[in-house]
């Protein structure tokens, strides 16, 4: 057993243990596809957003903070495992992003939903100041910190659209 002395958790070493972690990690499998993972790896992200946005404001908070520090465990874990900074396989990061970027929005339509995941792929992707800042944080806080910040900055523009009735 291995303990993360910088967030507190603990996991087994085993093989299975192994392959749960990157099943956890590439979002049961979606960070495996060839061409645009991180696209396809964003999906679970609405999904949970989609399976949230009706809960108490405190319990949305609570489940996406559980989900975020979760997906820094599991981030870092890969990373060792893998031996490599940030593997592509690695897409919960792209779902906790996303997830952001829908986050508390409370009149979210299929339209804003899908300009929200244009948004999000696109600062996901160029990675713009300040976005790219996260990206020099170590491990798993580093793997997730970028993608948060996309979608904090997608977030924010989704708001203001829909403030100016633009979508």
């Amino acid at each position: 057993m291995t303990i993360s002395k910088r967030i507190g958790t603990s996991w087994t070493n085993s093989s299975a243990s192994i392959q749960t972690i990157k099943l956890l990690g590439s979002c049961f499998g979606l960070g495996y596809i060839r061409r645009a993972p991180g696209t396809f790896g964003s999906l679970p992200g609405i999904a949970l957003f989609l399976a949230t946005r009706n809960l108490q404001v405190w319990a949305q908070i609570m489940l996406f903070l559980l989900f975020c520090l979760i997906a820094i465990g599991v981030a870092e874990k890969i990373e060792k495992i893998e031996r490599s900074k940030d593997p592509e396989q690695i897409v919960i990061d792209e779902a906790a992003g996303m997830w952001m970027s829908l986050f508390l929005i409370w009149d979210a339509s299929f339209t804003t939903v899908l300009v929200g995941f244009i948004i999000f792929r696109f600062f996901d992707i160029f990675k713009p100041f300040p976005v790219n800042l996260f990206q020099t944080f170590r491990g798993g806080t580093g793997i997730i910190g970028d993608d948060l910040a996309a979608g904090m900055l997608t977030n924010f523009i989704l708001r203001l659209l829909l403030l100016k009735g633009i979508i």
